[in-house]
């Protein structure tokens, strides 16, 4: 089994600036403590981060949030991608819409993908569809993703395990 992590929008914006949240800042050391030991076992990091311009779709929907080359769609510094790690920019709630994600995961030879991030009904949620469509298995650390309150979380995971057949674990778990 040849895992990847995703960190999925772990940026300014969601979590401590205009669509922060006080569970995105709780999920920051366990995802921080997850990388670590990912990282020590030689599984591959890949972040991926809004970045958005005036007419992105998501603009209507969500108003202006991650703006390209601003602060606000910048990794958190606690969560800072080291050299090795992969960064790719996505205008869609999915990575694996017109980025070079599904490269990347096929050059890596990934079955197996770890999602963590924000928001867990949103971003999340959709990545975990389109990889389960790509065929690659799919977990997510529960203590590891938030949403912007506790029953769109609830309702999230719960789908993405009854629907996808996503392993839902505990981050100690997961590695």
């Amino acid at each position: 089994m040849k895992k990847a992590i995703i960190v999925v929008d772990m940026i300014n914006d969601f979590v401590t600036g205009k669509l922060g949240s006080p569970g995105a800042r709780k999920i920051v050391a366990n995802i921080a403590a997850l990388l670590k030991k990912g990282r020590k076992l030689g599984i591959p990091v890949i972040y991926l981060r809004d970045s958005h311009n005036e007419s992105d779709r998501e603009i209507k929907i969500w108003g202006e949030h991650a703006m390209r080359n601003t602060p606000g769609s910048e990794i958190i510094p606690e969560l800072k991608p080291e050299i090795k790690d992969i960064v790719i920019e996505k205008t869609w709630y999915s990575g694996f819409v017109d980025t070079i994600l599904p490269e990347v995961l096929r050059k890596l030879d990934v079955d197996t993908i770890i999602f963590t991030g924000v928001n867990t009904d949103i971003c999340v949620q959709n990545n975990v569809g389109d990889a389960y469509f790509a065929g690659y298995k799919t977990i997510v650390p529960g203590d590891c993703t938030a949403s912007l309150n506790e029953a769109d979380y609830d309702q999230a995971l719960k789908y993405m395990k009854t629907i996808y057949g996503t392993e839902i674990l505990s981050s100690e778990k997961v590695i």
